[in-house]
């Protein structure tokens, strides 16, 4: 059986609105409600180095709106009906790389998600994003 899920969230663009200090404080109160739901393993503010196009050397800091996280894989689905609720109305968009498979699927409702999680049952890292409609 494979190991948990490394997935990112990121709510930098659904959080627009906002200043640095209160994009962390919802940040940091996403954690906690995904872990006390008992949906994710572990869920962290992201450090620069979490983040592939930004990993630097030395880069320790946190970042304010993108969250990592470790998830049983077949907690998947429960997790993005979570964030689906949670975030009602705005669009998530699932970012993947695997197996030389590099993807982004946007969905609305439980049948896209549906279809993005069947494509992406088998892939280690998965980067989660969700932002307002224009």
């Amino acid at each position: 059986m494979a190991g948990p899920l490394t997935i990112i969230i990121d709510l930098t663009k659904a959080e627009t609105g906002v200043d640095a200090e209160a994009l962390e404080s919802r940040s940091l109160l996403l954690a906690d409600e995904l872990q006390s739901g008992d949906l994710v393993d572990t869920a962290r503010l992201a450090r620069a180095t979490d983040l592939p196009e930004r990993a630097k050397s030395g880069a320790l800091a946190f970042i304010s709106g993108i969250l990592t996280a470790e998830i049983n894989r077949e907690n998947l689905k429960k997790t993005m009906d979570f964030l689906g609720n949670r975030f009602y109305g705005k669009t998530l968009t699932l970012e993947f790389k695997g197996d030389g498979l590099e993807t982004k699927l946007e969905y609305r409702n439980g049948e896209e998600l549906e279809q993005a999680i069947a494509a992406v049952q088998k892939l280690e890292n998965i980067r989660i994003q969700v932002q307002e409609d224009s």
